[in-house]
């Protein structure tokens, strides 16, 4: 007996010592600090860090970069020149819970991503219409707003958009029915927290060809230093809960029914999201305009800035002069 309790003892102490000390280590998110390339907004479930970039030429028109599921703001940063160049001022920014931004407790739905970046162009007061990039993730929440405030929005533009996972049921199922279990859930997202943005696949860059790429370096430390604060993974747990990135065509082919110019860029080697989701959208959305990378993962924003760069100043220009 005194066997037996002691195994169980010793399972149990395995299984829950290392979840308090991951838990233990973890920073207060208020004791983030905001560093000087930025600035905080102070909206209603804390502050969000957001940057603005002027145009040396600007040409009067706004692009807000909207990132995906995990990684923050800073996959834009070889992205951003080709933008202002071409003569954009542009506002990028982290989600909740991601980044330099708070990590507030509440469900992080697609009506609150919705409304955050809503509430932040209303912070900045910004009257016009936006151009609108969202990558992955981001593009749910691109075409989601598009849809409910069309009149604040001059295009919208997709890299890699989550939302056509479905097709892969399987994956979609399982990864499902285990989010459903709360303590399981809990534990691998405090003690593993790689797997819950897909470990190395989704921070390990795939290829140096691209000289604007951001450095592995710089990418690993943003990826630790968010980590340190608790309500990051907690954030990502909420999310795939409670915002159905598998399907979103529903939107999209709403969406493709307004007169709203469009592009999307994809690689069609993406181990995130399925590259196959590209033929549904052009389905879904007739009139988009499309560009694939050949051999591009879903590593496309940061890896490759100067092609995914070249391409949205291109499309951003020609939805100017069709107008």
């Amino acid at each position: 007996m005194n066997y037996f309790l002691s195994s169980i003892f010793l399972i149990l102490a395995i299984i829950f010592i290392p979840y308090f000390y991951s838990s233990f280590k973890l920073i207060n998110p208020s004791k983030i600090n905001k560093p000087d390339h930025g600035k905080f907004a102070e909206l209603k479930n804390g502050n969000i860090f957001y940057q603005e970039f002027s145009s040396d030429n600007p040409i009067g028109q706004i692009v807000v970069l909207v990132h995906g599921f995990s990684t923050p703001s800073i996959v834009w940063k070889g992205f951003v020149p080709f933008l202002t160049d071409a003569g954009y001022d542009v506002v990028s920014y982290d989600h909740y819970g991601r980044g330099f931004s708070a990590r507030p407790k509440v469900d992080y739905t697609k009506d609150f991503y919705i409304s955050t970046l809503l509430e932040l162009i209303d912070h900045l007061k910004i009257e016009q219409k936006v151009h609108l990039i969202g990558y992955s993730m981001g593009g749910p929440i691109v075409g989601y707003f598009a849809n409910e405030n069309p009149n604040k929005v001059e295009s919208v533009n997709f890299i890699a958009p989550a939302g056509y996972m479905f097709k892969r049921k399987s994956q979609s199922n399982i990864y499902l029915k285990i989010l459903n279990i709360p303590f399981i859930t809990k534990y691998i997202s405090v003690v593993f927290p790689s797997l819950m943005y897909g470990g190395s696949s989704s921070i390990k860059l795939s290829t140096d060809e691209d000289q604007n790429r951001l450095s592995q370096n710089e990418l690993n430390n943003v990826y630790r230093e968010q980590m340190r604060y608790e309500g990051f993974t907690r954030s990502l747990v909420s999310t795939a809960k409670n915002f159905n990135l598998f399907n979103t065509q529903k939107m999209y082919k709403e969406l493709g029914k307004k007169k709203i110019n469009a592009s999307v860029i994809w690689g069609n080697v993406d181990e995130i999201v399925p590259f196959d989701g590209l033929s549904h959208l052009k389905a879904d959305y007739p009139n988009i305009n499309f560009e694939v990378i050949e051999n591009g993962h879903h590593d496309i924003t940061y890896a490759l800035p100067s092609v995914v760069g070249q391409f949205f100043s291109e499309q951003l220009k020609s939805f100017s002069n069709s107008e």
